[in-house]
């Protein structure tokens, strides 16, 4: 049985909260997590992957797995305490050290990493990983980086560091949320306006009525049916959706051509699910082929 996309949310959440919490001040560019440890047995395989797909984490070889720049930052957002003292006083003394070193200067200069950490005090792992996630950018102010190719070594400050970025477009952007925020509200309350398994959206929803009363029927554009008077198909990435050997086809003359019937190959078999209109052909080989096809351009719906 699969699990719920809200499950799934959880889960994920809940492994990147375990990941920062085992991280601490180690930088990320070294620290590696094996899914394979029991530490993390309670958790979903899925779960890393979905980090991963994210950019969250990044993979190496079979099982282990490094928090990525936007994979920290967001951890540190959702899992630290980011309007704390202690996330403040640590950014307090970073933006010192780095505004101190181009204090006077006409044009941007490069610090070594090892300085930053001895002159802020901070451990060097969580200051590479402040510079690697552009943490101070996150919060509004121009902010240093790394020289390219020079990553975890040197870092190019700028003249003007830690001034507050400017946003041009800043009304665009605030109707632009308000528009995101309207559509969220609308997919929770319509939650099933989208294929569960694809997220392909609903076409059609028509009532039909039977001796019993009244039932909704809704298509969506992958195909799934739910509420169908025949029975419901399955969304084509549904394990339950049946493949070609889940039919038994039956060719014959009809009229001046070949027609080929597809039917389930057992009973409660997937293909049940699936109904596949009869092709036709010159020949019996030809009726068969078609069918082949039909049953293919359906998985593909």
């Amino acid at each position: 049985m699969s699990l719920s996309t809200e499950t799934r949310r959880k889960d994920a959440l809940a492994l990147l909260s375990l990941l920062y919490v085992k991280l601490g001040d180690s930088p990320i560019d070294c620290t590696a997590f094996d899914c394979a440890d029991v530490a993390y047995a309670a958790i979903q395989k899925t779960s890393w992957e979905e980090l991963v797909s994210e950019g969250l984490l990044a993979k190496r070889g079979n099982s282990l797995y490094f928090f990525t720049a936007k994979g920290w930052s967001e951890a540190l957002f959702r899992c630290g305490n980011p309007s704390g003292p202690e996330l403040n006083e640590r950014l307090g003394k970073l933006s010192k050290v780095l505004k101190d070193s181009v204090k006077g200067r006409g044009d941007s200069v490069l610090v070594r990493l090892d300085q930053v950490t001895i002159d802020s005090g901070l451990s060097p792992g969580w200051v590479f990983n402040a510079i690697d996630a552009r943490l101070i950018c996150i919060f509004g102010r121009n902010d240093a980086g790394w020289v390219e190719g020079a990553r975890g070594r040197l870092i190019e400050v700028p003249r003007d560091f830690g001034l507050m970025e400017i946003d041009i477009f800043a009304d665009l952007r605030a109707e632009n949320l308000k528009l995101a925020e309207t559509v969220e509200r609308m997919e929770e309350l319509y939650a099933d306006y989208r294929c569960s398994f694809c997220s392909s959206p609903l076409i059609s929803r028509t009532p039909w009525e039977h001796e019993y009363g009244t039932e909704e029927f809704s298509e969506y554009a992958c195909g799934m049916t739910i509420g169908a008077p025949h029975g419901d198909a399955p969304c084509t990435k549904d394990p339950k959706f049946p493949k070609f050997v889940d039919y038994v086809l039956d060719a014959g003359i009809d009229g001046d051509v070949w027609r080929c019937y597809a039917t389930a190959a057992r009973a409660q078999s997937p293909a049940s699910l699936v109904q596949l209109y009869p092709t036709y052909g010159q020949t019996e080989d030809e009726a068969r082929e078609s069918m082949r096809k039909r049953c293919a351009d359906r998985a593909k719906h």
